[in-house]
Order: C-alpha cells, then sequence, then structure tokens
C-alpha cells in the first residue's frame, strides 16, 4: 500500500491547491461577474464532452487499464500497444464526427428556447471531444506506467489556475465574454497537448506498429474489454453526467448554472479518491495477473476506510460551512444549499465502499458491471424526471445520491457473494460516530463574522480529527501519516 499512499497524498496536494484556486474563481469570480447561464454552458459543455469523448474512445481505456501489463516493456516500445489505441481512437473520433454533424442541428433546435447560449456555442464539442478523447487515454496510459499524480496535476491544478487566469482577464475588462468561451475551451483542451508531451519527453511514445505478441486469443481479449468498457464506462458517464443535461432540458441553462456552482462544492468531498482509485486499479490488475486474492481483499479494505476517513472530513468541514457558503456564493445560489448536502452525502458513500467498482472489472465477472450500469441507467433516469419537477436542482442531487448508493450496494453484494470480500468492521462505525459527533459539538457555536467562523470551525474539525485518528487504530495508514505530521511540527 505504500506507492497508494505515496501517490495519494501527492495527488490530493495538487488537488486542494487547485480546490483553493477554484473555490476562488467558481464561488467569487463566477457569482460575482458571470451570469448563472455563462456558468451552466461551461458545466453543459463539460457534461457532454465527458460523454463524448468516452464514447469517441470506443472502449480503449477499458484495454490498457486490463491488458497492458502483457504488452509492458519500454525497450520494445511497450510492444506497439500505443499504434493499436492510435487505430482505435481515430475510428472513434470519426464516427463522434459523423454523429455531431447528423445530430447537433436537432440538438440546437432543441436548446434554441431554454438554452440559447449552449446553442451557439455547441461547436465548441468538438474541440473538448477531441481533447477530452486524447487525455482520458493518455492519462490512463501514464497511471499504467505507475503515474496516477501527473494526470491529477494537469486537470485539478494546473486547468484551474489557467481557468482562474482567464476569468480575471475578462474581469478586468482585457477580453470579451466570447473571448472568454473561447479561452475556456482553449484551457480545458491544453492538458491533452501537455500530457501527449510529458509522455514523448520520458520516452514513452512509441506509434511503430508490433503485433507480435497479438495473436488471435489476445484479439479476442482486447475486442471483448473494449466492448465491455465501452458500455459500461458510456453508462457510467451517462449515470454521472446527466443530471446537468437533464436540469438544462427541464430547467434551462441559468438553474445548470447554479446546480454547476453546487455541484462544485458537493463533489469537493470525492476529490482525494482520484489519485488513490487510478494507482489501486493498476496494482489489482497486477494482483489478479498474480491471482493475490489477499492482496485484493488489502487494497478494498484499505482504499474503504481510509477515503471514509478522508471523504468524511471534508464533508463535515462542508457542511459544518453551509451557511458561510451560502453568503460567500450570494443569492442568486441559494437554491444550491441542499444540492451541495445530498451531492457531497452521495460521494460520501462512494468512497467509503473503496475499490469495489475496479476489483469487478478486473475480475473474470467483468460483465456484471454492465447490468449494474444498466439498472443505474434505468434508476438515474427515472429518478431525475420523477425528482426534479418536484424539487428542481434538489430533485436532481437526490437522484444522484440515491445512484451512488444503488450502485455501491450492488457491489458490495456482489463481491461479498462471489468472494466473501468485504471491508467494514467496527472502524467504521467507529468513524462514523466521530464525525457525526464533531458536527453536533460545532453546530452549538453560534454564527461568527465570516472569515473568523470559517476559521473557528475549520479549526475543530482539523485538530479534533489529528487527535482522534492519530491517537486511535482506526487506520494505520492514517496513523502514521499523522505522526509524521506531527514530527514535523515539533521540528
Amino acid at each position: 500500500m505504500g506507492i497508494i499512499v505515496k501517490q495519494t497524498i501527492k495527488g490530493s496536494i495538487w488537488s486542494y491547491v487547485g480546490v483553493i484556486i477554484g473555490f476562488v474563481t467558481t464561488t467569487y469570480l463566477y457569482t460575482e461577474y458571470l451570469t448563472p447561464d455563462i456558468v451552466g454552458l461551461f458545466g453543459i459543455l463539460i457534461a457532454y464532452s465527458n460523454l463524448t469523448g468516452r464514447l469517441a474512445g470506443l472502449g480503449f481505456q477499458g484495454v490498457t487499464t486490463r491488458l497492458f501489463s502483457y504488452f509492458r516493456d519500454k525497450e520494445k516500445g511497450h510492444n506497439g500497444f500505443l499504434f493499436i489505441a492510435l487505430v482505435f481512437h481515430i475510428i472513434g473520433f470519426s464516427l463522434f464526427l459523423l454523429l455531431y454533424f447528423i445530430f447537433s442541428p436537432s440538438l440546437v433546435d432543441l436548446n434554441m428556447d431554454k438554452s440559447p447560449l449552449f446553442a451557439s456555442y455547441i461547436y465548441l464539442l468538438i474541440p473538448f471531444t477531441l481533447a477530452n478523447l486524447i487525455f482520458l487515454f493518455l492519462d490512463t496510459f501514464n497511471k499504467v506506467l505507475y503515474d496516477a499524480v501527473f494526470g491529477v496535476f494537469l486537470q485539478e491544478f494546473l486547468q484551474r489556475i489557467l481557468i482562474f487566469s482567464i476569468t480575471l482577464m475578462f474581469v478586468f475588462q482585457l477580453i470579451t465574454i466570447h473571448q472568454l468561451i473561447l479561452g475556456y475551451a482553449a484551457v480545458v483542451s491544453l492538458k491533452a497537448l501537455i500530457i501527449l508531451v510529458h509522455l514523448w519527453r520520458k520516452g514513452e511514445i512509441n506509434l511503430k506498429p508490433d503485433f507480435s505478441i497479438v495473436d488471435s486469443k489476445m484479439k479476442k481479449e482486447i475486442l471483448n474489454y473494449a466492448l465491455f468498457s465501452l458500455i459500461g464506462g458510456f453508462g457510467s458517464m451517462i449515470v454521472f453526467n446527466i443530471d446537468k443535461i437533464f436540469v438544462n432540458h427541464l430547467l434551462g441553462l441559468e438553474n445548470t448554472g447554479v446546480y454547476t456552482i453546487a455541484f462544485y462544492f458537493g463533489a469537493l468531498v470525492a476529490l482525494p479518491s482520484r489519485s488513490l482509485l487510478k494507482i489501486s486499479g493498476t496494482l489489482i490488475a497486477d494482483a489478479f495477473k498474480e491471482f493475490d486474492i489477499n492482496k485484493i481483499k488489502e487494497i478494498y479494505y484499505k482504499s474503504s476506510i481510509n477515503q471514509l476517513i478522508i471523504g468524511g472530513f471534508l464533508f463535515i468541514g462542508i457542511w459544518s460551512n453551509i451557511d458561510n457558503i451560502l453568503i460567500i456564493v450570494g443569492e442568486d445560489y441559494l437554491a444550491s444549499k441542499w444540492v451541495i448536502f445530498f451531492i457531497g452525502l452521495g460521494y460520501l458513500i462512494d468512497m467509503s465502499t473503496g475499490a469495489n467498482g475496479i476489483i469487478i472489472n478486473f475480475s473474470k465477472y467483468y460483465w456484471v458491471s454492465l447490468l449494474f450500469t444498466a439498472i443505474l441507467i434505468v434508476v438515474v433516469v427515472a429518478l431525475m424526471y420523477f425528482f426534479i419537477p418536484i424539487w428542481g436542482i434538489t430533485g436532481a442531487a437526490i437522484a444522484i445520491a440515491a445512484s451512488l448508493l444503488l450502485n455501491n450496494l450492488m457491489r458490495y453484494l456482489f463481491l461479498f457473494w462471489k468472494f466473501r470480500m468485504q471491508p467494514f468492521n467496527w472502524r467504521f462505525i467507529a468513524a462514523i460516530a466521530f464525525y457525526i459527533a464533531v458536527y453536533f459539538l460545532i453546530s452549538l457555536i453560534s454564527q461568527q463574522k465570516l472569515v473568523l467562523d470559517i476559521i473557528l470551525r475549520g479549526a475543530i474539525i482539523t485538530i479534533s480529527s489529528l487527535l482522534f485518528f492519530g491517537l486511535f487504530p482506526i487506520s494505520e495508514d492514517s496513523q502514521k501519516i499523522v505522526k509524521k505530521l506531527m514530527s514535523k511540527i515539533k521540528l
């Protein structure tokens, strides 16, 4: 678990430095200087490009995580792996362009009344999709080379500081709103070029064809996993991006902007899991290759308890400061309160169940994920149509939280049934009870001036968490981190 903890810490550092920058951009610059429909445009472009980028990849991300270990050999250019990937992605992007030119006129007509701004800038889906396609694959490729941090640096830090910069240029009237929108598209796309250059400089980009290890069995494996990953991955992206699309369709782009801001705060809970699960996936794939079930169980347990600790800390920190957050974002975003709660709770549930989905995907039962995804799509679409007309944007958040709960319940039961593998014990109960107690303690504090109140609540949560998880044997990894931190403070 050393490499997991090390890369999770590094990834989390970049994530949370980026969070600080993103916090200023989202909660101050966006809410003060941009209208909700502009914020909604950014959110809906990202949501659609997440779907189209995944679709255009033709499932090769899954092939990379599952089968790259058989191709791994830097001296031989990884046996032509990148050439195969290039062929898949050229075909996939060509199919996307065909579908775009067929369906974009209908999408423009559909959004002309409630979301005319999106209709005007729908063409940006082309560069967004291409950049997303390249970055998704190369980040996965870099991950299986045991580097889960660089992609986090690009996505969570560099992209946010560049978005902050171009937004600041608009604030000071150095660029127009049209230039801001185009600049946003350029910034989001830039990370694909940077990671390509990064891998090239490391000597990992080799497009020479080599089919020496691609026999009939390997060819069948590649096609099977590509199809599985395409259906399963695209289905998962539908489930977890469809909320903004539904809000835009049913409530308009302005409400999508409010939802986008609220979603940002709720999703902060899940940021540390990105680095952890990326590197966990590589180790789980290697463990399955060696049939090391005990190693997989260890990763499953530690990923669950450590993510509960980190996610619980962030969730309590956000919800304890919810009134401060609403003051910061302003009156236009007051409807975001319960969206933040349910999105945060949903992601906390997802984190607390650890690497369950990755374990299933790398097992011989990987096809079960397709069934779970199909169930989720039906459930989330039904809940969106039912909840949004009743509760507005909060209804969309409830639907997402319910979907995350259902998804992880199905995964948990399946792993217990097939492998007698489950991560939960008394330590989880103790961690949850601690966070509940801290929340009720903080709720007794009367509201102070904004900055003082945030510092006071944050200090109580941080100090009490360090003491509790440093002194009590809830997580071996958290105890080591706390002790190391305390030793540095003493120095």
